[in-house]
């Protein structure tokens, strides 16, 4: 079982797509910020010609992930993390300087393998044994580099037993496996002797490292040296006694010698993602979107439980720059405009705003227990009650969810109008203590989870939260492009979870703006007709369970190819019977409304 499978909320079948691996990335940015306790930036690769996994301040990890290589890949992560813990990278940086002061001028290259392979044992071996619940990450990072079959009958195998560098080098970074033959090389028990795996503890630098580097070079230098060609040739065939005749080929032992070689150096191959890859990554990271599954029935009226919706919790920059989605973009100067019109709208519906910022107070005195009313001491007796309590009722707090529709029928004046209106009661929620406003669009656009173009998805935006949000959030409302299609009941299906119930300390609304019927299309699902329409009536039936007041707008248009008694009967069938229809021009109706409610005097104590 794969270690990953306690925080993946998907099990993806082939190669993750980008939403994974954005959800993926902050998962490993979280392992390596507590393995390291700094701030590390995990990113994916854009290109194949950067020689390290990590510089100490930023890891790259592949961008090629599936199921069966995730946890190596976290594994591999965190190899690196505990690189930028605990290895001094000016070590590494001036390797060269240090050898040539040691007068050292020569095996540079061997040195700093043999380098890199120590210090990999040191620094794995202080993770594995103060972080055990990441060893099962390291067990398979282990699993895909060092562990293979191929290595398994090679170390047996009449393969790398010749008296040279690249054999002792194959024979080195492979010594902790169980199938090593210390008898393969003849100074191969003498170096196991000065490696001391199982006391690699002992060395608590990457300086302590390279000395123990520069002792094995030392070794193998004076063990050649020493040797004749005839000494040589005899211990080859001495080396090469009672192999294994099931080794694999010279090739196949090769190429996975070389795997081995380029991790222990830091040359892993990283999957290149391209430039919009990578940017569109970022802005889902950024932006915190997730995927959400509901149910929906399909024209022939079956009901599906897998329709997937992306929630996308706010408007970043980010996710504007990558256009994810293909939704976004910097707003022209009409759309200025219309934002300052709205707040301009927001001062002047503030302004008539002051009761629910009110506090009711009432003081009782005279009673017999409380707090002392010190005015009444001086003439009390034995027989005066003399204390006072006061009693504090302040207005009914609102949660209002302002939910629209930003299909593509909604371009032009409508959602000119829509847009002033919705700002100016945004900027009203910003102002008022007991008024929450959450303002959300529901369209859809081109799915980050697909290569094609033509392939969809259902979007809910969430664009704007008074809780947690300011003016300049506010004034990015102006980023979305009206495009797309109207999954109406998929998308409130995902809305449900983010609107609270009503209480007795608590009314609760969802105010709809829309101008169409459910209609969506993508992979073989068709979203439309009676079907949708049923599917739509019962999303909102379930928001209304939770005592939630649905008030809905129809913004017309223009009715020639559809009867207005059947456009009536359809919306009122989704929205229920107080669902309203408004010209463009008037949707400053739904403005009225909500100011009716702000100025609800319902108290509570």
């Amino acid at each position: 079982m794969n270690n990953s499978n306690f925080w993946l909320k998907y099990k993806p079948e082939g190669k993750f797509n980008l939403l994974e691996l954005a959800n993926t990335q902050r998962a490993i940015t979280n392992f390596v910020k507590i393995l390291t306790e700094k701030e590390i930036k995990v990113a994916f690769q854009s290109n194949n010609d950067a020689d390290s996994f990590t510089n100490g301040k930023r890891i790259t990890i592949s961008s090629t992930i599936t199921m069966n290589t995730i946890d190596s890949v976290v594994g591999t992560a965190l190899h690196e993390a505990a690189h930028c813990k605990y290895t001094n990278f000016d070590t590494l940086k001036y390797l060269k300087n240090t050898l040539y002061t040691r007068k050292i001028e020569s095996g540079h290259d061997i040195i700093t393998t043999l380098l890199n392979f120590v210090e990999d044992r040191r620094i794995d071996s202080l993770v594995y044994k103060t972080a055990p619940g990441y060893q099962g990450y390291y067990r398979s990072m282990y699993e895909r580099y060092f562990y293979s079959k191929t290595i398994d009958k090679a170390l047996k195998g009449p393969e790398y037993r010749d008296e040279n560098w690249n054999s002792y080098l194959f024979r080195i970074i492979n010594i902790f496996n169980k199938n090593t033959d210390l008898n393969a090389l003849k100074c191969l028990p003498t170096i196991f002797k000065a490696i001391n795996l199982k006391n690699i503890d002992r060395l608590k630098s990457t300086m302590d490292s390279l000395e123990l580097a520069i002792t094995l070079y030392g070794l193998l230098s004076a063990h050649f040296m020493l040797m004749t060609p005839e000494e040589r040739k005899s211990q080859v065939q001495k080396n090469k006694q009672n192999t294994s005749d099931k080794a694999p080929s010279r090739e196949e032992t090769k190429k996975a010698f070389a795997k081995q070689e380029q991790f222990i150096n830091g040359k892993i191959h990283k999957a290149a993602s391209s430039k919009k890859e990578l940017n569109q990554i970022e802005a889902i990271s950024k932006s915190n979107i997730k995927e959400d599954k509901v149910s929906a029935v399909d024209k022939n009226g079956v009901k599906r439980t897998d329709r997937k919706v992306h929630v996308v919790d706010g408007i970043t920059k980010s996710i504007v720059d990558s256009n994810l989605y293909g939704i976004f973009k910097y707003p022209d100067f009409a759309c200025n405009n219309n934002v300052n019109a709205g707040i301009n709208l927001g001062k002047k519906l503030l302004h008539k705003l002051q009761i629910t910022n009110e506090q009711v107070t009432l003081a009782s005195k005279r009673l017999k227990s409380g707090k002392i009313d010190a005015r009444r001491v001086y003439a009390a007796n034995f027989e005066n009650d003399i204390f006072y309590k006061i009693d504090r009722a302040q207005y009914k707090p609102i949660s209002i969810h302002l939910s629209i529709d930003g299909s593509g029928s909604m371009q032009g004046e409508k959602w000119d109008q829509v847009l002033i209106n919705t700002v100016a009661l945004g900027y009203v929620s910003l102002h008022m203590q007991n008024i929450d406003l959450t303002i959300s669009i529901r369209t859809t656009g081109e799915d980050p989870s697909l290569s094609s173009k033509t392939a969809h998805i259902p979007l809910l935006v969430l664009a704007f939260n008074s809780k947690k949000h300011t003016l300049s959030d506010l004034k990015k409302l102006a980023y979305f492009k009206v495009s797309g299609l109207t999954p109406e009941g998929m998308c409130l299906n995902a809305l449900n979870q983010y609107i609270p119930s009503s209480s007795y300390y608590l009314d609760s609304y969802l105010i709809n703006m829309s101008d169409g019927f459910p209609t969506f299309e993508s992979s073989g699902f068709v979203y439309k007709g009676k079907s949708a329409i049923l599917d739509t009536a019962k999303a909102v039936s379930s928001i209304k369970k939770k005592g939630v007041k649905v008030l809905s707008y129809f913004i017309e248009t223009d009715v020639t190819s559809i009867k207005l008694n059947e456009l009536v009967e359809s919306f009122r069938t989704m929205y229920g019977k107080s669902a309203t229809f408004i010209d463009p021009k008037n949707v400053h109706q739904v403005t009225k409304t909500l100011n009716n409610l702000f100025l609800k005097r319902d108290l509570v104590s």
